[in-house]
């Protein structure tokens, strides 16, 4: 970050920043998307930013691959015309399990909707956590996480390794607040059950998208090219900022309610993270 606009933290819109940046990686639900319906105004936004040159990849926390969430995601606009590309934290998780936990027992955390992240993948499955050589989580099993604590025990006192597909705790779906893998791993880790992150803000994440975008690019493209973008303080800003990656802060996302009772410098202050930019909602 530097110049003028920098120092402005709150440009008028994504136009006056296109030219500092080759490459964005946008969150999906409560940036372009509530889990309902796509925000037309955003979707404008990365569309005009692809029309200068640069590239666009969503890079979202969803427990589901992206060959699930892309087709899901472009029924309601957000297509080619808009990204480039889609990393899920689905994805990331297997990837994870092909390179390090190939032919072992899985026991899966989560709704049997979420089923495809585990297709096809060279696992055994297991009826009890505790017998499983992984847990991969991709939501919860019953409504409330506190629920999972006796289920989850004894296979936090083996150290069974949980594979956490979405590390978002909460998520806003068409308005409604709605618990995830997140705050069951948290639960684990409390028990003293080893947790891999897999997916915003954790480092591999962002390792994905720096090559997604040198394949686009045909080269590397410098960290200071690269603009995050989100509406989570502790994924995707958070995230940004351990990357050493400029952020732009979407508040009427996750944070909005909190942001509208106790003002903004409150909510970042609490988090210990602040962005680089701040837009109310993603406009041109």
């Amino acid at each position: 970050m530097s110049g003028d606009t920098g120092r402005r933290k709150r440009p008028k819109g994504l136009a006056v920043l296109a030219d500092r940046y080759r490459c964005l990686i946008c969150d999906l639900w409560g940036v372009l998307y509530d889990g309902r319906r796509a925000f037309p105004e955003a979707l404008e936004a990365l569309r005009r930013f692809r029309d200068t040159g640069g590239h666009v990849v969503i890079l979202s926390n969803a427990p589901r691959p992206s060959s699930t969430v892309g087709p899901a995601i472009a029924r309601r606009g957000i297509d080619a015309q808009v990204i480039d590309g889609l990393i899920t934290s689905g994805d990331l998780v297997r990837d994870m399990v092909c390179r390090t936990f190939a032919g072992a027992r899985a026991w899966h955390l989560g709704p049997a909707e979420d089923s495809d992240t585990l297709a096809g993948l060279p696992l055994a499955f297991s009826d009890a956590p505790a017998e499983a050589d992984v847990i991969i989580a991709t939501g919860l099993s019953m409504p409330e996480v506190e629920a999972h604590r006796e289920l989850l025990m004894p296979a936090a006192r083996r150290r069974v390794p949980l594979l956490c597909a979405n590390p978002d705790r909460i998520v806003i779906h068409g308005g409604r607040e709605e618990i995830c893998a997140g705050a069951v791993a948290d639960l684990y880790a409390g028990l003293g059950g080893p947790v891999h992150w897999l997916g915003k803000p954790a480092p591999p994440a962002y390792e994905a998208c720096r090559r997604f975008f040198a394949e686009m690019a045909g080269e590397a493209v410098p960290d200071n090219a690269i603009l995050v973008i989100g509406d989570s303080l502790v994924t995707d800003i958070a995230g940004a900022r351990r990357e050493g990656l400029d952020s732009l802060f979407i508040e009427s996302g996750i944070h909005g309610a909190d942001i509208a009772a106790r003002g903004r410098n409150a909510v970042e202050e609490a988090h210990r993270v602040a962005p680089d930019y701040r837009l109310r909602r993603l406009i041109w």
